[in-house]
């Protein structure tokens, strides 16, 4: 009698052979991301200057409120991403704050920018903005940290999950795209139609046209996902436990300042280009064009470059985005105001360098399986809320540095400003986001954490996985 012979197969086969995803839940995924720029990117691109040329708030005063703002939200997000690894509900552990967090969100992004008629005292604009800053900043929070954990539990598959982070960078950018396009026209559009003379009303009514938009994108994201790993170690662990062990993460904590040193350059230039392409190159009528030419640039990039990672490596790639990111920056500082069509070609440069964000986001997910396989404990959301602090750091210190900086080189509202002042916008825009991205190579080389080991580590991890 014959033998039936029996091919077994490796746990990490069967499992990428069992966890690729459909293409509408990547789409979904990307959605989420394209929303959140929407209420954030909105926000950090136009609440300054609705501040300054609407509300009259004086720079120095933003920068405190900014500043404040993002400390406190910053300590927010280790105890939420905590409390979400603890969440126990019949969507998961993370959806549930997409479900019900999304519309408070969308409410705080239009109160952002209003000015109500009661607020008759400056002292009461400003503690009206700091109180919507703030519940803004802590409801992109409640939804953001969990939507960023998705990536991880959705799939223990390492392609699938880069598949996530590479859709959800690409949305990021074309949200920024329409963000870049459509913003300036709809702010002139509801002021009136006078691109000279912006009022409250159209950046109130451009958040609302927003909002309503980003609201089905998010539920669109809730209702495609699902989440399927869960943690190995069943045992509850304390929050002490989940914090110390992100802390001993060596590589979680080069992953913070990666972000950070990178991000404060990206948040810190799209705070304040706007006064770049109003005051100093003078052109209102290209500022559709200028603001979206680096996310569309990045949208290109990421399409072409990031594919190369596992050839070359994620470090080599993080080191060629940073430097050409500084290079093109410094170009800009140099070329003279009046040179618009050059100004196009090297602002496109700049955003095809920034292929880097998707790099480090994929490299999350590693960190995680590494500190699980280390220590035995599985803290994504406290893990994401920690590299999202770097987000909330990086937008704090760009933020206030380069508000506070327009101050001190003479920044006017709505007026002519002096060639000092232009300067300093030229500097703040250009060589200060360059000199953050240099700095930004200095923990892409501490980094050890390399593609072999990674995949060892997925490999221990699945095998226990599928025991179970």
């Amino acid at each position: 009698m014959s033998k039936t012979s029996v091919v077994t197969e490796s746990p990490v086969t069967v499992i990428e052979k069992q966890e690729k995803l459909p293409i509408v839940t990547k789409v979904s995924y990307g959605l989420g991301d394209f929303a959140s720029q929407l209420f954030w990117s909105f926000s950090g691109s136009y609440l300054t200057i609705y501040y300054t040329d609407v509300m009259g708030i004086a720079p120095a005063v933003i920068a405190m409120i900014m500043l404040f703002s993002r400390i406190a939200d910053g300590m927010f997000d280790p105890v939420l991403g905590a409390i979400a690894d603890r969440t126990k509900s019949k969507h998961g552990r993370f959806r549930p704050y997409i479900l019900y967090g999304t519309p408070f969100l969308a409410l705080f992004s239009v109160l952002a920018f209003t000015s109500p008629a009661f607020l008759g005292s400056m002292d009461a604009k400003i503690a009206w903005a700091l109180f919507t800053y703030l519940g803004l900043s802590a409801l992109y929070t409640v939804v953001n940290i969990p939507y960023g954990s998705l990536a991880s539990v959705m799939t223990p598959n390492p392609g699938e999950r880069t598949a996530l982070f590479s859709f959800r960078m690409t949305f990021t950018n074309l949200g920024s795209v329409l963000l870049s396009i459509a913003s300036m026209p709809l702010i002139i559009f509801f002021s009136g139609g006078n691109a000279n003379s912006l009022t409250g009303n159209g950046y109130t009514m451009t958040a609302v046209t927003l909002a309503v938009i980003a609201v089905p994108l998010f539920y669109v994201l809730f209702f495609n996902s699902k989440e399927v790993v869960l943690p190995i170690n069943k045992a509850k662990v304390s929050f002490k436990e989940s914090f110390v062990s992100v802390l001993s993460s060596k590589s979680l904590i080069l992953i913070f300042f990666m972000l950070l040193t990178s991000l404060t350059a990206f948040f810190g230039r799209m705070g304040v280009q706007i006064y770049y392409y109003m005051y100093v190159i003078k052109r209102m009528d290209l500022v559709a064009v200028f603001m979206p030419l680096p996310a569309v640039g990045a949208v290109i990039g990421i399409l072409l470059f990031t594919r190369f990672g596992t050839k070359i490596g994620k470090k080599n790639l993080l080191y060629i985005s940073y430097f050409f990111s500084s290079i093109f920056l410094i170009m800009l500082y140099f070329i003279d105001f009046s040179n618009i069509t050059m100004l196009l070609v090297v602002t496109f440069l700049f955003g095809l360098a920034q292929f880097g964000t998707p790099i480090v986001m994929a490299m999350i997910p590693d960190a995680i399986d590494e500190l699980e396989y280390k220590k035995g404990v599985r803290v994504d959301g406290t893990a994401f809320a920690a590299t999202s602090l770097a987000t909330k750091f990086a937008s704090a210190l760009g933020g206030a540095v380069t508000v506070a900086l327009l101050g001190s080189f003479g920044y006017v509202a709505n007026a002519d400003q002096t060639p000092e002042a232009i300067a300093g916008i030229n500097l703040v825009v250009n060589i200060l986001p360059a000199l953050c991205f240099l700095l930004a190579m200095i923990p892409v080389f501490l980094y050890k954490l390399d593609d072999n080991k990674t995949r060892e580590i997925r490999e221990q991890l699945d095998a226990q996985r599928v025991n179970e």
